[in-house]
């Protein structure tokens, strides 16, 4: 019995699915008004105002915490779906830090080291959410404590920081 090749084998798929009454333009035919609204075309995932967005095939959402990569930086949080992408951006109070410090907060991109529920899938990659930043004295044994508090649920983790040698 002889080998058949790919060569071979793709021209006899085509020609069994023609056959069959299945072309390439029936099969890649754009979804009608009904399968995807107007409202999703242009707001949805994949739409027109957010076309870099893909639709996780798994639900649930990561809270993923890191640092940014400034100097100054000192911790990171956000919140992210099954494909690492930014959902909504936690809300984080400082509770505490070092007398004469300033802490500052800014949305940014970040590099998730570490979770605080949800899955690590993300631990590694790069993130967007709420980079916190410490300019000051920086005394031995001194801290930043934050509460970070994540959207939908209002659950919140406090994280304390080191900044003094």
């Amino acid at each position: 019995m002889r080998a058949v090749g790919r060569a071979t084998l793709f021209p006899l798929a085509a020609l069994a699915l023609a056959g069959a009454g299945i072309t390439g333009a029936a099969a890649q035919s754009p979804p009608n008004f009904q399968q995807y609204p107007l409202k999703d075309r242009i707001f949805g995932s994949g739409g027109a105002l957010f076309p870099d967005y893909s639709q996780p095939y798994e639900r649930g959402t990561a809270y993923v915490i890191g640092h940014g990569s400034r100097r100054g930086d000192i911790f990171a949080a956000g919140t992210v779906d099954y494909n690492c992408q930014q959902t909504q951006a936690p809300r984080i109070e400082v509770m505490s830090a070092p007398p004469g410090g300033k802490v500052s907060l800014r949305l940014g991109s970040f590099t998730v080291t570490g979770i605080d529920k949800g899955l690590s899938r993300c631990i590694g990659q790069p993130a967007r959410g709420i980079v916190v930043s410490y300019k000051g004295p920086r005394p031995p044994g001194s801290t930043v404590t934050l509460r970070v508090i994540y959207p939908t649920l209002g659950a919140w983790y406090t994280h304390i920081v080191k900044v003094g040698g």
